[in-house]
């Protein structure tokens, strides 16, 4: 198992997760008797800031660096960060104010500036974004990328930096920025996917993720510079650190036409005004309650799971587990679209190890999380978009549910079976 979301999700489960005590080898819920113990959170209204001012492999005196020693020596990233260092607003087309001097407004122009240059008088600015930078992150799935502001959405002005490259400074020739906003509105923004990445050790970065220092913007043509920061320190009219706004928590029981694997309710992470597309920027978990397990000899994971979640963006669901009901470690990850309402996962009708023995584990619980992209994840057709969970059970020491209803609760027991056959799980930590 690899751990993923850490503490976040611990301090998360800590305050709204009441253990609970097994009244047999096996906990169901066919989401038929409400909540039922599940507990739902977001995750980004708890996210902070990565991007700080440091020494540790700096250009020359302090850098910025998004990056953390949590959890090895050499500094690294974790799995899901999306962080963002902003500039300042930059001017590149100052405008005279009422009531300023005449010898004010002339100091607005630059001098040679004619009225023919289709700048009211001033020269034409050929602004530039210059920075030198460093960044080791996984190749293909983890991305530092340089964004401008346009017609007021950012966009992409690399392919995204990622990979390992040692501290390179783009001198004179960085980035073009004269068909962009004015003001201009510039960030570097790290994401990372829910895997492979120094938290759980899969991709192991020398002081991952990204670095950067003496970040300026400059007018190609005369030299002029219109913003720099060259040692970072928390001066203000500096680069700031910052992170998405908060998603919202989207997960809640759904009762409509697109049919639950049984009839008629299911968990579903999105916004009832339109089914078929779930708003961007989730990290979304539905949490099963906690149950002291510390008898067992395995734990399995069976669920009815279905998922519309386009191949097309980076949006995708995870499920995790716990061993001692405050660390969650990455069981899998899953995306694909089975289409409008007609298909339902049957891996997860095999089973999903969850546990791996007396001695090691003494808690048992399960969290689904979804996740967005900018986008959102959708459309989906017939209201299914993203992902919807249904009929749960936890059982214990290698026995698979028989599955007969329990009418009063609506949970499901397990039958005993004759030869207990524990479930084996390979590890699918799919990536896009």
């Amino acid at each position: 198992m690899t751990r993923t979301t850490g503490m976040i999700l611990a301090l998360l489960l800590t305050a709204a997760v009441a253990f609970a005590n097994p009244t047999a080898f096996v906990w169901g819920d066919d989401m038929e008797s409400g909540t039922n113990g599940w507990t739902t959170a977001d995750l980004t209204a708890s996210a902070a800031p990565h991007f700080h001012w440091d020494t540790y492999q700096a250009y020359e005196g302090h850098s910025w660096w998004c990056g953390t020693f949590d959890y090895d020596s050499d500094g690294g990233y974790g799995n899901g960060w999306d962080d963002r260092l902003v500039l300042p607003p930059v001017s590149t087309n100052p405008v005279a104010v009422e009531n300023a001097s005449w010898g004010e407004i002339k100091s607005l122009y630059r001098d040679g500036g004619t009225s023919g240059s289709g700048r009211d008088g001033r020269d034409d600015i050929l602004p530039v974004l210059t920075f030198a930078f460093r960044h080791d992150s996984e190749i293909g799935y983890d991305y530092t990328y340089v964004q401008a502001e346009s017609s007021g959405t950012y966009v992409n002005l690399n392919r995204g930096y990622d990979g390992a490259q040692d501290w390179t400074d783009l001198g004179a020739y960085g980035f073009d920025l004269s068909t962009y906003d004015d003001p201009l509105n510039i960030r570097f923004r790290f994401v990372s996917d829910g895997a492979y990445s120094d938290e759980d050790g899969d991709y192991l970065s020398d002081g991952g993720a990204f670095h950067v220092d003496n970040i300026r913007i400059f007018d190609f043509n005369t030299g002029e510079v219109l913003f720099y920061d060259s040692e970072p320190g928390g001066d203000e009219g500096e680069c700031m650190p910052a992170v998405p706004a908060a998603a919202g928590d989207h997960w809640h029981i759904i009762d409509r036409a697109c049919p639950a694997y049984s009839d008629p309710h299911s968990w579903w992470c999105g916004d009832d005004a339109d089914t078929s597309l779930i708003p961007p920027n989730l990290a979304n978990a539905l949490l099963s309650p906690v149950f002291y397990t510390d008898w067992a000899v395995s734990c399995t994971l069976y669920a009815a799971v279905h998922f519309a979640i386009p191949t097309v963006d980076n949006d995708y669901f995870t499920v995790l587990s716990t061993p001692d009901g405050v660390e969650y470690y990455s069981i899998g990850g899953w995306w694909g679209d089975f289409g409008q309402c007609d298909g339902w996962a049957t891996s997860f009708f095999h089973g999903l190890d969850i546990q791996v023995g007396p001695g090691t584990s003494y808690y048992t619980g399960v969290a689904f999380v979804m996740y967005t992209t900018d986008n959102g994840c959708g459309p989906g057709g017939g209201g299914d978009a993203g992902v919807m969970i249904d009929d749960v059970w936890i059982c214990t020491n290698g026995m698979p549910p028989g599955w007969p209803r329990g009418a009063a609760t609506g949970t499901r027991y397990a039958e005993p079976y004759g030869a207990a056959k524990s479930a084996s799980l390979t590890r699918r930590l799919m990536h896009r």
